[in-house]
């Protein structure tokens, strides 16, 4: 018993090294990173609105905030080009020496759209009842990943450019891929719009001036090759 045990001990060892022999040795690997990126107009608009109330009632507090929800939402469907959703409604005791004196709600309405003047003329209007809350843009799918498919193929050219350059610095007869990664970002500088939001005075009919701004989309291309160096 003891016999075949070494024996087949012996033959996992030899059939271990059959399949470590018959993966080649990798030598000569470089780590490689191109990236390209390219500023876009933003083209969609995102608003949040709040309505918030404080009342001993909670009842008439909810019937309030959704006075204040029918109002605004009545309102936004005379705009067929404003994607609209409403945030849950969330309500929260007021407290003295342990004791409840009242309760505080709200509810957020966020607003999206293409057509910035038409949302920004809702927004005016909308501030009769309600807060901005919050005030972003961004690049539509459509237009980022139109974008990105331009810029990984530049990317990808990078990569071989910078791939080329080493392998002649370093007198190689070629590479081959090892892997190979691309990945894409749009990232937009932050700005302030709720504090500046805030400070405005406005009239419940009037618009709001909006600048959309740009965003950066990027594409890195990074992997790995090896030179056939001799």
């Amino acid at each position: 018993m003891m016999k075949y045990i070494l024996m087949l001990i012996c033959a996992l060892a030899a059939s271990s090294t059959v399949h470590a022999d018959d993966t080649p040795p990798r030598y000569n690997q470089v780590r490689l990173q191109a990236q390209q990126s390219e500023s876009v107009s933003n083209d969609t608009m995102h608003v949040t609105l709040n309505t918030y109330a404080e009342m001993q009632d909670s009842g008439k507090l909810a019937a309030r905030i959704n006075n204040d929800m029918d109002w605004a939402l009545e309102k936004a469907k005379q705009y067929s080009d404003v994607k609209v959703s409403t945030g849950s409604y969330q309500t929260w005791p007021v407290t003295r020496k342990e004791v409840t004196t009242g309760w505080r709600g709200q509810q957020d309405l966020m607003l999206e759209s293409r057509n910035t003047e038409s949302l920004s003329q809702l927004t005016g209007e909308l501030q009769g009842k309600l807060k901005v809350k919050s005030m972003s843009f961004s690049v539509s799918d459509e237009k980022r990943i139109a974008v990105e498919n331009r810029l990984i193929d530049a990317a990808l050219n990078a990569f071989k450019v910078r791939a080329l350059i080493v392998g002649e610095n370093l007198n190689a007869r070629g590479y081959r891929i090892v892997d190979i990664n691309v990945g894409a970002s749009a990232q937009r500088p932050p700005v302030m719009y709720q504090a500046r939001m805030a400070s405005m005075s406005m009239e419940a009919s009037s618009s709001v001036a909006v600048e959309g701004g740009e965003s950066d989309v990027k594409v890195t291309v990074s992997g790995t090759i090896e030179l056939d160096i001799p």
